[in-house]
């Protein structure tokens, strides 16, 4: 690919490729080179603030969506026997 991806494209390999998703990852997957990789680490910047986006790390991944390996605080059970789990990411402990 000889151009730059459009963010929705960008948004849609993220979700396709849950653990690739540095910008090196993310350059390597559409061909960018050179100078346009800055243009490629404006439009990750732009997805971050419009909220497409969040980055921990190096790596980017959907904020409504957990990352591939999480470390998880039980927090009880329910009424049918079901145990619930709160991620320990993003409350300080576990970043």
């Amino acid at each position: 690919m000889s151009q730059l991806p459009s963010k929705d494209d960008i948004l849609k390999w993220i979700a396709n490729n849950p653990t690739q998703t540095s910008k090196r990852e993310i350059s390597r997957a559409f061909s960018v080179k050179g100078a346009a990789k800055i243009d490629l680490k404006r439009m990750l910047k732009e997805l971050e603030e419009d909220g497409h986006l969040t980055r921990r790390k190096k790596t980017y991944r959907a904020p409504d969506k957990l990352p591939p390996v999480a470390v998880l605080r039980g927090t009880g059970q329910t009424a049918d026997g079901d145990l619930t789990a709160r991620p320990m990411e993003g409350q300080g402990e576990g970043d």
